[in-house]
């Protein structure tokens, strides 16, 4: 996490966004239909109006074997599903394009009590350097507090605080669980989706020798 400008910053459907530009080279993503424009505006519109857990409840209606995730996965999991009568998981498996690779990866990891020191040292770095402030701006301009991007790791907890639902002194402990929470996602999204693969697994903490 950085403090980057909130169109740049991963929201939450990020914690699997570095995986899908993996799967995407290696096995391709799936051959999406055409949406009727206006249909799909009207669908977005709805989608907008809708509190975030009734719309990851929508869903997981229309697609059983939705993941979860922040809004915008929610919202498209939805989209695809009312417009094509089938679920993106459907669409996933019976219409999937041929990757372009044949890669073999490198996991670079650490012991996770030095991952979560670099975590927390990320974390009072970013507060250190304006995070607060520049949620503020953000909202300021127009933004609303449930936009898109604001759902992500960090932007959702400052955002808690300014609405006076997370008080000033719980905000580093409560960003830095996310990111904890986030980390162990991305671990274990790899670790599960990389089992077919040729891996090396690499101690990044160790010397090169």
């Amino acid at each position: 996490m950085d403090c980057r400008d909130a169109s740049e910053r991963p929201s939450a459907d990020g914690r699997r966004r570095d995986g899908l530009y993996i799967r995407a080279l290696a096995e391709g993503l799936f051959r999406e239909p055409p949406f009727d424009p206006e249909r799909r505006a009207q669908l977005r519109s709805w989608s907008e109006s809708l509190e975030g857990g009734d719309l990851a409840r929508w869903a997981g209606r229309l697609d059983p074997r939705f993941p979860g995730g922040g809004r915008q996965r929610a919202a498209r999991a939805v989209e695809v599903a009312l417009l094509t009568g089938h679920a993106l998981s459907w669409w996933q498996r019976e219409a999937r394009e041929r990757g372009t690779l044949h890669p073999w990866y490198i996991h670079l990891t650490v012991p996770r009590e030095v991952l979560h020191r670099r975590l927390a040292a990320r974390v009072d770095a970013m507060l250190r350097a304006g995070f607060v402030q520049e949620v503020e701006r953000v909202l300021a301009s127009g933004v609303a507090p449930q936009a898109p991007g604001l759902d992500g790791v960090g932007y959702r907890e400052v955002v808690a605080m300014l609405q006076g639902q997370l008080s000033e002194s719980a905000l580093r402990d409560a960003i830095l669980v996310s990111t904890r929470r986030y980390a162990k996602r991305q671990d274990t999204w790899f670790r599960n989706q990389l089992r077919e693969a040729q891996v090396w697994t690499i101690d990044a903490t160790e010397r090169p020798t």
